[in-house]
């Protein structure tokens, strides 16, 4: 699927080509060597996001200004080249086989990509920001339209927060629309996709015993009218914080196991389970609800699973079309032998 990537002054990387002529791929090298950028790059070129949470700034190679990616696709005999530069101003410009895209979510609609890093535990113990984060991910790969509603409320949010924070405060009514007209659409998607990840938990969980749930605690309402008159309510205070009091981006994902909320009452061993988990449904859900090519990306993650869970998420994202896993060392066991290999210095 894709058989080149290309990274100029991201990361680490100054300039640094990868040819792939196989749908399974081990990426080896010591500590520091840039296996995981490699990852994250083939990541960013599908959803334009690190699944890090890093910014431009900490992607761009220390004392440039801005960073370059590019890969080619080849599916079904035909080949396609994207290519993605950012910089550091904001600045950014796509193509697909040399054209410009109308929109980034045309851009984020070619191929598919589910990372699994060892970071993955902190969708459970972490903060609310990190929960959000996992669902806004997941959402927007399956669903542009998602990623263009969040994108417009999270750009709106951000010139609110602005006006609240200066010299002229009055200004932030001039956002409210699009943040009240946004937040139903964003709101109902998350309370979508908590139950179909509820779901498809419950069943890797099998007849276990155990129950499972995953609670939406929306921090607003589902009604543009009710938004916008809770905005007009606490502008008083939100002008002595300099923030936006309601919305999205006060939104809790309560992930209830055996009717306890995990990040209090879960054991380590609980937490790490749930968290492949809810990494595997997801996984799951991409796979079926879009057509796209999708490349699982594992980041080390082998060395915190005991024995039974690696082999249950090696049998699961066998499904992918292509899967790129980095070690220090090859485990002994999962099959690895056939696989190519590349090696980082």
């Amino acid at each position: 699927m894709i058989e080149y990537l290309e990274l100029i002054d991201f990361r680490n990387f100054q300039r640094r080509e990868f040819r792939f002529s196989s749908s399974d791929l081990v990426l080896t090298g010591a500590n520091g060597s840039g296996k995981t950028s490699v990852l994250e790059a083939l990541g960013y070129l599908s959803i334009l996001r690190s699944f890090r949470g890093a910014g431009t700034r900490e992607l761009v190679r220390i004392g440039e200004k801005g960073f370059t990616l590019k890969c080619r696709l080849a599916e079904r005999g035909v080949k396609n080249t994207l290519q993605v530069s950012e910089e550091l101003s904001g600045r950014r410009e796509l193509w697909i086989g040399g054209e410009k895209p109308g929109r980034s979510s045309d851009f984020i609609r070619e191929f598919r990509t589910v990372a699994f890093v060892p970071e993955d535990r902190e969708i459970v113990s972490g903060s609310s920001g990190r929960r959000r984060r996992f669902f806004d991910m997941l959402i927007s790969s399956v669903d542009p339209l998602y990623l263009r509603a969040l994108s417009d409320y999270m750009r709106a949010l951000a010139q609110r927060n602005r006006a609240l924070k200066g010299s002229r405060p009055e200004t932030a009514v001039l956002f409210e629309n699009e943040l009240a007209s946004r937040t139903p659409e964003i709101c109902a998607k998350r309370l979508k996709y908590a139950k179909l990840l509820s779901e498809q938990v419950r069943e890797l969980l099998g007849p276990s015993g155990v129950s499972f749930e995953i609670r939406f605690v929306c921090g607003c309402s589902m009604d543009v009218e009710e938004n916008l008159q809770l905005l007009k309510k606490n502008f008083p205070r939100e002008k002595q914080r300099g923030c936006t009091l309601s919305g999205p981006q006060l939104d809790e994902f309560e992930f209830r196991y055996d009717g306890k909320i995990m990040r209090n009452f879960g054991s380590t061993g609980q937490k790490g389970l749930i968290a492949l988990l809810l990494k595997l449904a997801e996984f799951g859900i991409v796979r079926r609800e879009s057509s796209a090519p999708l490349a699982v990306l594992a980041d080390d993650v082998l060395g915190d699973l005991d024995r039974n869970n690696a082999e249950l998420f090696l049998e699961v994202v066998k499904e992918a079309d292509q899967r790129f896993f980095t070690f220090a060392e090859i485990p002994s066991f999962g099959g690895f032998d056939g696989f190519e290999r590349i090696t980082l210095p």
